[in-house]
Protein backbone atom coordinates (compact mmCIF):
# COMPACT_ATOMS: atom_id res chain seq x y z
CA UNK A 1 0.00 0.00 0.00
CA UNK A 2 1.15 3.60 -0.59
CA UNK A 3 2.08 5.11 2.24
CA UNK A 4 0.23 8.70 2.36
CA UNK A 5 1.65 11.68 3.62
CA UNK A 6 -0.43 14.57 2.89
CA UNK A 7 -4.17 14.91 4.59
CA UNK A 8 -6.39 18.02 3.08
CA UNK A 9 -9.97 18.61 4.38
CA UNK A 10 -9.35 22.52 4.61
CA UNK A 11 -10.08 24.90 2.44
CA UNK A 12 -7.23 27.00 0.18
CA UNK A 13 -7.61 30.27 2.17
CA UNK A 14 -7.88 28.49 5.47
CA UNK A 15 -5.18 30.67 7.02
CA UNK A 16 -7.66 33.86 6.97
CA UNK A 17 -8.95 32.04 10.13
CA UNK A 18 -5.75 32.13 12.21
CA UNK A 19 -4.50 35.70 11.44
CA UNK A 20 -3.93 38.26 14.22
CA UNK A 21 -6.65 41.39 15.06
CA UNK A 22 -3.33 43.19 16.85
CA UNK A 23 0.56 42.71 16.46
CA UNK A 24 1.43 40.68 19.30
CA UNK A 25 4.53 42.92 19.79
CA UNK A 26 3.60 46.24 20.20
CA UNK A 27 -0.15 46.02 20.10
CA UNK A 28 -1.07 48.35 16.78
CA UNK A 29 -3.70 46.79 14.88
CA UNK A 30 -2.98 44.94 11.50
CA UNK A 31 -4.35 46.69 8.91
CA UNK A 32 -5.50 43.39 7.13
CA UNK A 33 -6.52 40.19 8.09
CA UNK A 34 -7.66 38.69 4.70
CA UNK A 35 -4.93 37.86 2.87
CA UNK A 36 -3.67 35.50 -0.10
CA UNK A 37 -2.25 32.01 0.25
CA UNK A 38 1.26 32.13 1.51
CA UNK A 39 0.99 36.20 2.65
CA UNK A 40 1.94 37.06 5.89
CA UNK A 41 0.97 39.79 8.46
CA UNK A 42 3.22 42.51 8.74
CA UNK A 43 2.51 45.26 11.35
CA UNK A 44 3.37 48.76 9.68
CA UNK A 45 4.36 49.84 13.33
CA UNK A 46 7.20 47.73 14.27
CA UNK A 47 7.70 45.49 11.61
CA UNK A 48 6.79 42.25 13.33
CA UNK A 49 5.95 39.71 11.02
CA UNK A 50 3.20 37.31 11.64
CA UNK A 51 4.49 33.72 10.23
CA UNK A 52 1.67 31.05 10.27
CA UNK A 53 2.88 27.37 10.69
CA UNK A 54 1.32 23.81 11.45
CA UNK A 55 1.24 22.73 14.88
CA UNK A 56 4.03 19.96 15.24
CA UNK A 57 2.45 16.69 16.87
CA UNK A 58 3.89 13.00 17.26
CA UNK A 59 1.81 9.59 17.55
CA UNK A 60 2.80 5.97 18.04
CA UNK A 61 2.13 2.94 16.77
CA UNK A 62 1.78 0.49 20.06
CA UNK A 63 2.97 -2.95 19.29
CA UNK A 64 1.56 -5.95 21.27
CA UNK A 65 3.14 -9.30 21.47
CA UNK A 66 0.80 -10.53 18.95
CA UNK A 67 1.19 -7.46 16.90
CA UNK A 68 -2.57 -5.99 17.76
CA UNK A 69 -1.90 -2.11 18.35
CA UNK A 70 -3.23 0.28 20.41
CA UNK A 71 -5.93 2.98 19.76
CA UNK A 72 -8.06 5.29 22.15
CA UNK A 73 -11.47 6.63 21.73
CA UNK A 74 -11.61 10.94 22.21
CA UNK A 75 -13.88 12.30 25.37
CA UNK A 76 -16.65 14.23 23.26
CA UNK A 77 -15.30 17.27 24.23
CA UNK A 78 -12.05 16.81 22.77
CA UNK A 79 -11.65 18.13 18.50
CA UNK A 80 -13.46 14.83 17.05
CA UNK A 81 -14.70 13.74 19.90
CA UNK A 82 -15.94 9.84 20.43
CA UNK A 83 -13.74 8.84 17.68
CA UNK A 84 -11.00 6.71 17.36
CA UNK A 85 -6.97 7.51 17.33
CA UNK A 86 -3.61 6.61 18.17
CA UNK A 87 -2.15 7.92 20.75
CA UNK A 88 -0.25 10.93 20.56
CA UNK A 89 -0.19 14.66 20.68
CA UNK A 90 1.35 18.26 20.50
CA UNK A 91 5.63 18.85 20.79
CA UNK A 92 5.52 21.49 24.20
CA UNK A 93 8.48 24.02 23.29
CA UNK A 94 11.83 23.15 24.38
CA UNK A 95 10.84 19.22 24.61
CA UNK A 96 12.01 16.57 21.65
CA UNK A 97 9.73 14.68 19.64
CA UNK A 98 11.08 11.55 21.36
CA UNK A 99 10.25 13.05 24.67
CA UNK A 100 7.10 13.88 23.67
CA UNK A 101 6.31 11.00 22.87
CA UNK A 102 7.09 9.31 25.94
CA UNK A 103 5.36 11.58 27.90
CA UNK A 104 1.85 11.85 25.52
CA UNK A 105 1.81 7.85 25.70
CA UNK A 106 2.03 7.72 29.08
CA UNK A 107 -0.32 10.55 29.92
CA UNK A 108 -3.09 9.45 27.48
CA UNK A 109 -2.57 5.57 28.51
CA UNK A 110 -0.52 5.03 31.22
CA UNK A 111 2.55 2.93 29.75
CA UNK A 112 6.16 3.54 29.23
CA UNK A 113 7.09 2.69 25.75
CA UNK A 114 10.31 1.76 23.83
CA UNK A 115 10.12 3.22 20.46
CA UNK A 116 11.74 1.57 17.88
CA UNK A 117 11.88 4.03 15.17
CA UNK A 118 9.70 6.54 12.79
CA UNK A 119 7.59 5.33 10.06
CA UNK A 120 6.22 8.24 9.00
CA UNK A 121 5.66 12.10 8.97
CA UNK A 122 2.39 13.22 7.71
CA UNK A 123 0.77 17.09 6.94
CA UNK A 124 -2.97 17.25 8.25
CA UNK A 125 -5.14 20.19 7.04
CA UNK A 126 -7.68 18.82 9.36
CA UNK A 127 -10.02 21.65 8.81
CA UNK A 128 -9.68 25.54 8.19
CA UNK A 129 -8.77 25.92 11.91
CA UNK A 130 -6.32 23.05 12.37
CA UNK A 131 -3.29 22.29 10.58
CA UNK A 132 -0.38 19.81 11.77
CA UNK A 133 2.48 18.29 11.24
CA UNK A 134 2.68 14.74 12.39
CA UNK A 135 5.92 12.59 13.10
CA UNK A 136 4.45 8.98 13.61
CA UNK A 137 6.78 6.25 15.68
CA UNK A 138 6.63 2.58 16.28
CA UNK A 139 7.00 1.08 19.76
CA UNK A 140 6.45 -1.32 22.30
CA UNK A 141 5.22 -1.24 26.10
CA UNK A 142 8.02 -1.64 28.37
CA UNK A 143 6.12 -1.01 31.48
CA UNK A 144 3.14 1.11 33.06
CA UNK A 145 -0.17 0.31 33.98
CA UNK A 146 -2.51 0.49 31.22
CA UNK A 147 -5.51 2.83 31.64
CA UNK A 148 -6.98 5.95 29.49
CA UNK A 149 -6.31 9.47 30.59
CA UNK A 150 -6.13 12.77 29.35
CA UNK A 151 -8.53 13.23 26.25
CA UNK A 152 -8.65 9.50 25.94
CA UNK A 153 -12.04 7.70 27.59
CA UNK A 154 -11.14 3.86 26.37
CA UNK A 155 -8.26 2.20 25.20
CA UNK A 156 -8.66 -0.99 22.82
CA UNK A 157 -5.66 -3.27 21.16
CA UNK A 158 -7.18 -4.21 17.53
CA UNK A 159 -5.92 -6.89 14.92
CA UNK A 160 -6.34 -6.26 11.35
CA UNK A 161 -10.11 -7.00 11.27
CA UNK A 162 -11.28 -4.81 14.07
CA UNK A 163 -9.34 -1.85 12.38
CA UNK A 164 -11.77 -1.75 9.27
CA UNK A 165 -14.78 -1.35 11.13
CA UNK A 166 -13.29 1.49 13.40
CA UNK A 167 -14.50 5.32 12.91
CA UNK A 168 -11.06 6.90 13.72
CA UNK A 169 -11.00 10.82 14.06
CA UNK A 170 -8.02 11.27 11.53
CA UNK A 171 -7.42 9.90 7.92
CA UNK A 172 -3.75 9.20 8.59
CA UNK A 173 -4.57 7.63 11.33
CA UNK A 174 -6.43 4.94 9.30
CA UNK A 175 -3.66 4.47 6.63
CA UNK A 176 -1.19 4.31 8.68
CA UNK A 177 -2.77 1.17 10.58
CA UNK A 178 -3.50 -0.06 7.14
CA UNK A 179 0.09 0.19 6.45
CA UNK A 180 1.16 -1.33 9.74
CA UNK A 181 -1.66 -4.30 9.05
CA UNK A 182 0.08 -4.92 5.42
CA UNK A 183 3.22 -5.10 6.38
CA UNK A 184 4.38 -2.47 4.27
CA UNK A 185 5.78 -0.40 7.05
CA UNK A 186 9.38 0.80 6.94
CA UNK A 187 11.15 1.93 10.24
CA UNK A 188 13.62 4.54 10.30
CA UNK A 189 16.02 3.84 13.71
CA UNK A 190 16.19 7.10 16.37
CA UNK A 191 18.36 8.22 18.34
CA UNK A 192 19.71 5.44 20.79
CA UNK A 193 19.49 7.26 23.91
CA UNK A 194 15.56 7.49 23.81
CA UNK A 195 14.18 4.07 22.93
CA UNK A 196 13.72 3.65 26.54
Amino acid sequence: MHLYQVFRNSGALAGNNKRFNYCPECGAMFAKKELGKFTRQTCDHCDFVAYLNPDPGITVLIRSPDKKILIGKRSEKARYGNKWCLPGGYIEYEETFLETAHREVLEETGLEIRIEGIVNVVSNLLDDYHHTIVIILIGDVSGGRQRPGDDLIDLRWIDRDQHERMDYAFAADRKIIDCYFQGTMTVVPVDKRFLL
